[in-house]
């Protein structure tokens, strides 16, 4: 020891830089400065690269003001000149604070500092990146083009920062740019720039051109990741398109790429949301098989699927699985297991769960306690629901305006007025003020239930205590009033609404135009609609429709024509709906021909047909006999990629009977089955009654048959002729051809 302090080494400029960086990585700036301070006594000559551990742990701190003043300030007064790395970890601790303005003045300053450092393509980027973060796209894209302007060329992390950028911004034609003179200045775009605008398309509603993207990533001899596939079978799966977001996936599966739970998760959500649940648990069952075990997210997805269709015993099952695979519940599995068990009913057993979800330390949110409350107002168990929102005061949970409404609306939707208005006054007795939301919600409830004298007491109510009513209550209650055709209260609350110093919408006016229209008072309607005009109202392309199907539904087709010009020349865009409307009216005042000719120029455009405007024009030319042309639009309809509906298929069943064309109606009934389209009742009791009509029992008893085995019931008119046919005994030989309960019915209505 005595040797070892006799031989002392006397610390170098090396020495004391590693005891700086060590403090300051240690997070002790105090020591670090310190040791600074014995640099400087000593003589030592500082540079630049002792200050950059200092700099980076303030910046890191969020003290990039301190971090400033020694680089603008001190470093100068120690003759020590800042380097373009010290700049630079200015400029990102300024971006880190969101002060992008501050970092790309300090990036001007930089060329005229006096020192030898003009800065460098980290020094565009991280302020480019700083704007980006901040939302300021066209600040970060002005500095991109400086940089290019001042002969500084972007690497490809600038190049993918930006690119990333507007993507994310949904910039598309500026990511495109950006990306074609990154290629041209020999700069190769990555994976992640390819990631960057595979996700950008998608976000923006773009597949194919992501799609493209992916293809043009083979070409360029760039393999996607997980990322990319990920990106598209998302956006493939939120848009219902879960069939093509399968084919991604087995495309990724034969390029060797592994999926991720991410990847199987995506996917399952998409089957879920669709209802797919075969789909679903083929891929659960090839995600196990391939070693990924469910997850969390991935139970929920399960549960959650069986919960949006009832399936209560199978979501049970599967949280027991859950347990079982050594997986605790979290607050959303319980969320979602306490409200399939309300919506079903079960709400002992949610409450269960409930407590359950308390002893394991998880917090219920909103969710479960709105499914609790709900369940238990629905189960008439009121004093438990008002004991459930007290026990959440009592938890320090808030009980907001927003919470209760959610509660009312979700009753006033099910036609439970009576709880609204209980959850109402329990909302006044615990401090909670209603807003005009929650009272258009209690007189939106009260108008579905046909209670108009409550939904009037409810505005009055507003009143008394100085809230004022807005458009959606005076449009909700008129509304309420045109649908029982008390047209007279609906005028007066528009002049009410008048008086009060709102103005009358175009939803105000439709509704009441649509009143009228419903009464066959066209005139009363056409007099509101030139109101509308002359008080500055713009009508919509729903108040042209409902016009026009007043106008056609009063046999008043040249007013309808002239209208339907004016919309034209307006420059209003049309939609299907409009024209289906104008079809169907034209059919209806027997100008079938006009009809066809507008259905054929329909044809001709862009605007992607349904199968009801074809259903329009197929039972036109059946009524009028032209079945040939019928028969030539029902074969079209596969040609416009569309498929026949029980209504198609129905309008071809009842005139083949018409035309005694008894075994093509079989034929036709098979063809409809093997093409997926199940018959309904409406169908089944229509076609019986032509077959009665016709005098075939026998044929009629098959589709009797039918109805039975679906368990539909037979309508009125089916049932009365069928009576009025077999009771007086004159077909009594065909009885053996019907099913076994009209048999035994039959001979008692005969004894």
């Amino acid at each position: 020891m005595a040797q070892a302090g006799a031989d002392e080494v006397t610390p170098n400029l090396c020495t004391y830089g590693i005891l700086i960086g060590s403090c300051c990585c240690a997070g002790r700036l105090d020591l670090g400065f310190a040791a600074l301070g014995n640099v400087i006594k000593k003589g030592f000559r500082v540079d630049a690269i002792a200050f950059t551990p200092l700099l980076k742990g303030l910046c890191a701190d969020k003290r990039t003001s301190d971090a400033m003043d020694i680089v603008l300030r001190r470093m100068t007064q120690l003759g020590c000149i800042p380097n373009v790395f010290s700049y630079n970890i200015l400029l990102k601790g300024l971006c880190d604070e969101n002060r992008s303005q501050e970092a790309f003045e300090l990036l001007q300053m930089m060329p005229d500092d006096g020192g030898d450092c003009p800065p460098d393509v980290v020094s565009y980027t991280t302020v480019i990146n700083g704007f980006f973060k901040e939302g300021d796209l066209d600040k970060a894209y002005g500095t991109y083009h400086e940089m290019l302007d001042r002969g500084i060329l972007p690497n490809v992390v600038t190049y993918s920062s930006i690119i990333a950028a507007l993507c994310k911004a949904q910039a598309m034609d500026k990511a495109m740019e950006v990306l074609t003179s990154m290629v041209k200045n020999g700069v190769m775009p990555n994976c992640r720039t390819y990631n960057s605008i595979v996700h950008g398309y998608c976000s923006s509603g773009q597949p194919k051109e992501a799609i493209g993207f992916l293809k043009k990533m083979h070409s360029d001899g760039v393999e996607p990741d997980v990322v990319t596939y990920n990106s598209l079978m998302d956006y493939l799966c939120k848009n219902g398109r879960c069939t093509e977001a399968r084919k991604i996936f087995d495309s990724m599966t034969k390029r060797g790429l592994k999926p991720e739970i991410t990847t199987y998760g995506t996917l399952l959500q998409g089957y879920a949301t669709k209802g797919a649940l075969v789909e679903m648990h083929g891929l659960l069952d090839l995600m196990v098989r391939n070693g990924i075990h469910p997850n969390h997210y991935v139970f929920n997805i399960l549960i959650c699927a069986y919960a949006k269709q009832g399936k209560v015993d199978q979501a049970m099952l599967v949280f027991s699985k859950m347990r079982q695979q050594g997986l605790n519940p979290n607050a959303v599995t319980y969320g979602a297991v306490i409200g399939i068990l309300c919506k079903s009913g079960r709400v002992k057993d949610a409450m269960l769960y409930f407590e359950q979800m308390i002893d394991e330390g998880l917090s219920p949110g909103n969710i479960v306690y709105n499914s609790l409350i709900h369940g238990l107002c629905t189960c008439n168990k009121w004093e438990r629901a008002e004991e459930l929102i007290l026990e959440m005061l009592d938890r320090g949970i808030c009980l907001n305006t927003i919470f209760f409404n959610s509660i009312i609306d979700s009753h006033c939707k099910e036609g439970r007025v009576i709880e609204s208005e209980k959850l109402f006054e329990l909302m006044v007795r615990i401090g909670v003020k209603p807003n005009v939301i929650t009272y258009n919600t209690l007189i939106d409830g009260c108008c579905l239930a046909g209670k108009m004298d409550e939904a009037t007491k409810l505005l009055a109510s507003m009143f008394s205590v100085g809230m004022k009513p807005d458009c959606v209550t005076y449009n909700t209650l008129i509304n309420g009033y045109c649908k029982i055709s008390r047209m007279d209260e609906a005028m007066k609350l528009l002049s009410g609404m008048v008086s009060v110093g709102l103005k009358p919408n175009t939803v105000t006016y439709s509704t009441l135009i649509n009143g009228y229209c419903k009464i066959s008072r066209m005139e009363d309607a056409l007099v509101l609609f030139k109101e509308m005009e002359s008080s500055g109202v713009s009508p919509d392309i729903i108040t042209y429709n409902i016009i026009l199907q007043g106008l056609f539904q009063t046999r008043r087709t040249a007013a309808a024509k002239e209208l339907y010009v004016r919309i034209t020349e307006s420059g209003m865009q049309l939609e299907l709906w409009t024209y289906n409307i104008i079809l169907h009216g034209l059919c209806k005042n027997n100008l079938t021909d006009e009809a066809l000719r507008m259905f054929q120029n329909l044809c001709l455009t862009d605007l992607q047909l349904e199968t009801r405007t074809f259903n329009i024009m197929i039972g036109a030319l059946l009524k009028c006999g032209r079945m040939d042309e019928a028969k030539d639009l029902f074969a079209a309809l596969s040609a416009n990629g569309l498929v026949p509906d029980v209504r198609t298929y129905s309008l071809m069943a009842e005139n083949l009977i018409e035309q005694g064309l008894l075994e093509e109606l079989d034929d036709l009934f098979l063809s409809m089955e093997e093409n997926g389209c199940t018959a309904n009742s409406r169908m089944l009791n229509s076609i019986v009654r032509k077959l009665l009509q016709r005098g075939d029992i026998t044929r009629a008893g098959t589709y009797l048959f039918m109805i039975d085995e679906k368990h539909f019931s037979l309508e009125a008119s089916t049932a009365s002729l069928f009576l009025d046919l077999l009771s007086g005994g004159k077909y009594q030989e065909y009885h053996r051809f019907l099913p076994e309960k009209y048999k035994s019915f039959i001979e008692s209505l005969s004894c």
